[in-house]
C-alpha cells in the first residue's frame, strides 16, 4: 500500500508541533571507549537511512557534560548531498515548549509576572482570559483546545501566513475548539497556549520573543545553533525538511511550507542535537533557572481536585499523565526521566535526560510522520527501537 502525500501530510497535521553548563562543545569529541557498546544503535540508526524513514538522522549524547556518543548517517540535504552531523541545524517543533516554559520562570524571577497570574493580566481580550491562570496553560490543564487539529486543507493552508504576534493571537482566539474543558478540570495538550505563552513573554520582557530567549538562554548558555527560526534567515548546516513520498525517486519530497510565525511558542525554534543536549544539561544543572523554578517546571501538574490526570493508555486504559511546564516527566525502568518530543513539516525530534544519571540523549530526523504501512515492519522496529538502545548505551557508558 503506498503512502501518498495526502495521507502523510494528513499524519503530520494530527502531530503538528507535537510531543513522542553547558555551551555545547565546537568540536564534538569521540564516542566513548566501548566499541561494542554502541553497536546496537549504530545499527537501527543506519536502518532508519536505508529503509528511506528520513534522509538522514542526527544523534548526540552527553553524560555529566561529556559528548560520549555522536552519530549521524545520512544526508542534512538530499539535492546538496550533505552529510548530517550532530551540528546540522533543524526545527524542533514542541520541544520549543520547554524554552518558553523557562522563559516564563525566568519572567517570573524577575518580578515581571506570576505564574498564578490570568492571561488576562497581559492579553485581556482573549476569551475567557480572566479564567485562564499561566500555570495552568503552562502544564496544558487550562482546558484550551489545539489549533493544530483544525480541518486538514484549512489548517495546511493558515500555517503558510505570516502573522504579526497580535494576528496570531487573533487567530488563537478564532479557533472552533478553543474552550475544550473546564481550567484545571482535564489534561488536553494545546499548541494554542503555548502560542498564547508566546505572545506573554512579549508582553511581560517588552522584547521579542526570540530576542528574549536569545539574551536570557542562547547567548548565555553559548547555544549557537539555536534561534527562533524564520523562513528568510540564511542559517549556516541547515538541514532541509523532507516528507515521506514511495512514489519519489528518492523516496522523499520536500516538506509542506509552514511559515515559522505559525508555530510562535509552540514551536518554532530551531537547534541541533549537539544544543539540545547543552540546554538540558544546563537546565536540569540548575545553570538556567533557581531550584524552587526548576521544581515547579519538572514538577508534574495536578488537577483542582489534588489527583494527577489521566489520559487513555494501552488497551484504552487509563493512565496518569504526568507533565509539568513544557516538559513530560517519566521513568525509563529504574530511572526519573524528563523530556519531550516534537514535530513540524520536515522534521521529527526527540530530547530525553536521565537527570540522576547526567545523561542526556537528542535524537532528530529531518523528515516528518511516521513509518506509514509502506514501510517494512523491521523498518518502523529501528524507529521504535532507537531511543531505548541509546538509553541503555549511554547507562552503561
Amino acid at each position: 500500500m503506498v503512502l501518498d502525500r495526502r495521507a502523510a501530510l494528513a499524519a503530520l497535521a494530527a502531530a503538528a508541533f507535537a510531543p513522542a553548563a553547558a555551551a555545547a562543545p565546537k568540536k564534538l569529541p569521540g564516542r566513548a571507549a566501548k566499541p561494542g557498546l554502541w553497536g546496537e544503535a549504530d545499527r537501527l540508526a543506519q536502518k532508519i537511512v536505508d529503509g528511506r524513514l528520513s534522509p538522514g538522522v542526527s544523534i548526540c549524547v552527553t553524560k555529566h557534560g561529556r559528548t560520549i556518543y555522536d552519530r549521524s548517517p545520512g544526508l542534512a540535504n538530499i539535492e546538496t548531498q550533505t552529510p548530517m552531523t550532530a551540528r546540522s541545524v533543524c526545527r524542533i517543533g514542541s520541544i520549543t515548549k520547554q524554552f518558553t516554559a523557562a522563559a516564563i520562570l525566568l519572567l517570573a524571577e524577575d518580578g515581571r509576572l506570576s505564574i498564578d497570574d490570568a492571561l488576562a493580566v497581559y492579553l485581556p481580550d482573549f476569551p475567557r482570559a480572566r479564567d485562564l491562570p499561566l500555570r495552568r496553560i503552562l502544564s496544558h490543564t487550562a482546558g484550551l483546545g489545539n489549533y493544530t487539529e483544525e480541518p486538514l486543507p484549512q489548517f495546511l493552508k493558515d500555517i503558510r501566513a505570516d502573522r504579526s504576534t497580535a494576528e496570531l493571537v487573533a487567530w488563537m482566539a478564532s479557533s472552533k475548539d478553543l474552550q475544550h474543558s473546564e481550567p484545571g478540570t482535564a489534561w488536553r495538550y494545546s499548541n494554542t497556549g503555548y502560542v498564547l505563552l508566546g505572545a506573554v513573554v512579549e508582553r511581560a520582557s517588552g522584547k521579542g520573543y526570540g530576542d528574549f530567549l536569545n539574551q536570557r538562554i542562547f547567548k548565555p548558555l553559548g547555544l549557537s545553533d539555536t534561534a527562533l527560526d524564520h523562513n528568510k534567515d540564511v542559517v549556516p548546516h541547515r538541514a532541509g525538511g523532507y516528507s515521506i513520498d514511495v512514489r519519489a525517486p528518492t523516496g522523499f519530497d520536500k516538506a509542506s511550507f509552514i511559515s515559522m510565525t505559525a508555530a510562535g511558542g509552540a514551536g518554532a525554534l530551531r537547534s541541533s542535537a549537539a544544543d539540545l543536549c547543552a540546554w538540558h544539561t544546563a537546565l536540569l544543572g540548575g545553570k538556567v533557572l533557581k531550584p524552587e523554578s526548576l521544581k515547579a517546571m519538572t514538577r508534574p501538574a495536578v488537577l483542582n481536585n489534588g489527583e494527577l490526570p489521566t489520559g487513555p493508555g494501552p488497551g484504552g486504559k487509563p493512565v496518569a499523565i504526568r507533565y509539568g511546564f513544557g516538559l513530560e516527566i517519566d521513568d525509563v525502568p529504574g530511572h526519573h526521566s524528563v523530556g519531550h518530543n516534537g514535530g513540524i513539516p520536515g522534521f521529527s525530534s526527540v530530547l530525553l535526560s536521565l537527570p540522576d544519571d547526567g545523561v542526556s540523549i537528542a535524537f532528530i530526523r529531518n523528515c516528518d510522520g511516521g513509518p506509514g504501512p509502506a514501510v517494512a515492519p523491521d523498518v518502523a522496529a529501528a524507529l521504535r527501537d532507537i531511543m531505548p538502545a541509546l538509553t541503555k548505551a549511554a547507562l552503561a557508558a
